[in-house]
């Protein structure tokens, strides 16, 4: 299944909303950037091909901008001088219009593990590969000096249980606080699930 990232028509009300949130969110990464929270370095680093394409964010330790976002997903490519193009796609509930941003990132080092990005090409942020699936059929992200953001990615739009609790104990390896971990409904089928984080607009009759 391709995540829909056509233009969606977004209400100004909700611009002002998301860029407000993002912008504390991100001075707030900006200060805590020496924090060193887990060392991602034991795990190896796949190729970088293998981590572009299209995931869906099975879950997340939501910081207060993506609270309430349901079926959300990443986009992930690279442009001709060779930086990570990352492009998100959510809903703010199932019956609620498909929104999207997009930010560039570069590579740090020699590993290409840290990613550089700057949102609206003005304020800074860093992204952190934990750990991926050989075959690339998973990824997990924090954000380095970040106690409050942390991602599982995964190609399968639905993951079962027993999966996410595999993926949920190798990110906590890592460092995360897997109690604050809360899982994305992707499907409508999964909202209002003991583990799924609510909507920030509920379906009507859920």
């Amino acid at each position: 299944m391709t995540l829909p990232f056509r233009r969606a028509t977004v209400r100004s009300r909700r611009s002002a909303r998301a860029l407000c949130a993002l912008v504390l969110c991100l001075l707030a990464a900006c200060a805590g950037v020496g924090e060193r929270r887990g060392e991602a370095g034991d795990a190896p680093m796949p190729p970088l091909e293998v981590l572009m394409g299209d995931w869906y964010v099975a879950a997340r330790v939501p910081w207060f901008g993506e609270r309430g976002r349901v079926a959300s997903g990443l986009r992930l490519a690279t442009d001709e001088g060779g930086r990570i193009v990352i492009g998100r796609s959510w809903r703010d509930g199932f019956s609620e219009p498909v929104e999207y941003d997009r930010s560039t990132a570069r590579r740090e080092g020699g590993s290409g593990r840290f990613w550089s990005l700057r949102a609206w090409g003005v304020l800074p942020a860093r992204l952190r590969v934990l750990e991926a699936a050989e075959d690339g059929s998973w990824l997990l992200l924090d954000s380095p000096g970040r106690r409050d953001q942390a991602w599982i990615l995964t190609r399968a739009q639905v993951v079962g249980d027993e999966a996410y609790l595999e993926l949920e104990r190798r990110i906590g390896r890592h460092g995360v606080n897997t109690d604050k971990l809360r899982r994305v409904p992707q499907v409508p089928e999964q909202e209002g699930r003991l583990g799924f984080e609510p909507a920030a607009i509920r379906t009507p009759g859920r």
